[in-house]
């Protein structure tokens, strides 16, 4: 055992072994080959290693992780009707007195020329892409009842109707005599605008009605509630009408409302629109009681008068604005 240290020690690596024995088995090579074999040797021996490669591993396919819940997903707001046409009978529009697409030019087809273009002016100010809050909701009230307002409201909206930049919806918002919905000749206990607060299924496309005016829709005025005023003057109210008057830029937004004196619905909503249009009856209306419907909308933005049953001849100027 002793003997074999020495030669570990001169053998040292796999070249010089294979140098020696071949020095062996070539006993006759001369000076030059073993220099040679001993500097290959060195060559070698400083030459450094490569590290060996760990062995390979079967490759374990990675675990699928688990796909994250999806949120779920809110079907589309729309606001496209989902009830059938409304057809209007203009027949029994006009032997009520009202406008129709069909009406000829008249002193009532101009006196509300003007009161829409005053409308138009206060709804969209620098043309029909530039308007305020809400200022393109306006409604139609009165401090009695009779005098008036739901033929300004429904001859207002179909003059409207007839401009080509614009479309109107028409909301009849007197929910105790609903009269524009008996007009139209809709069946009483159809859902319309408080309905949406207290069945929590409908939203706005089932109780928008189309009509066979081109650029009108109409709301009825639904079923009557006790508390219909407290509904009115909810948060939740006040959504749904800036829904409305944001839904379309092109949007007039006409709301009949019930007379101030006779109802606190009127009074309610005033909070909620851009524009409130008070129609005074000639020789009926008192100073006073103009001047209390008045106050009860001091919170509007705007509010105007309307001259109703004014026999002069002249009179294409029924319009005060700026009350």
């Amino acid at each position: 055992m002793q003997d074999d240290q020495p030669t570990i020690r001169k053998s040292g690596s796999l070249a010089e072994r294979v140098v020696g024995k071949l020095t062996r088995q070539d006993g006759g090579a001369g000076h030059q080959d073993k220099l040679a074999a001993r500097q290959a040797a060195a060559t070698e021996e400083s030459r450094p290693k490569a590290p060996e490669a760990p062995p390979a591993k079967a490759a374990v396919p990675a675990k699928p992780e688990a796909a994250p819940a999806k949120p779920p997903v809110a079907e589309p707001v729309t606001a496209e009707p989902s009830q059938p046409p409304l057809e209007i009978n203009f027949n029994r529009l006009a032997s009520f007195g009202f406008i129709t697409p069909s009406t000829e030019r008249s002193n009532l087809t101009e006196e509300f020329r003007v009161i829409k273009r005053q409308v138009l002016k206060t709804a969209f100010e620098e043309g029909h892409n530039r308007r305020t809050e809400n200022s393109n909701i306006i409604m139609v009230t009165s401090t009695s009842p009779a005098e008036g307002k739901t033929f300004v409201s429904l001859n207002l909206a179909v003059s409207l109707s007839m401009e080509r930049d614009y479309y109107v919806l028409l909301i009849d918002g007197d929910n105790h005599r609903h009269s524009l919905t008996d007009i139209f000749g809709i069946e009483p206990g159809q859902d319309g605008l408080v309905d949406l607060m207290v069945d929590r299924k409908l939203n706005l496309r089932d109780i928008i009605r189309r009509t066979n005016i081109p650029n009108l829709s109409f709301i009825p005025a639904g079923r009557p509630y006790a508390h219909g005023a407290e509904l009115l003057s909810s948060k939740e109210m006040a959504s749904i009408m800036q829904d409305i008057a944001q839904r379309y830029p092109d949007r007039i937004v006409i709301i009949d409302t019930p007379p101030l004196t006779a109802s606190t619905e009127g009074a309610v909503l005033s909070s909620n629109v851009g524009h409130a249009l008070v129609v005074v009856e000639k020789d009926r209306t008192t100073k006073r009681q103009l001047q209390q419907t008045l106050q009860m909308l001091e919170g509007c933005p705007e509010v105007s008068c309307v001259l109703n049953m004014d026999t002069a001849a002249q009179r294409f100027s029924p319009y005060a604005y700026g009350y």
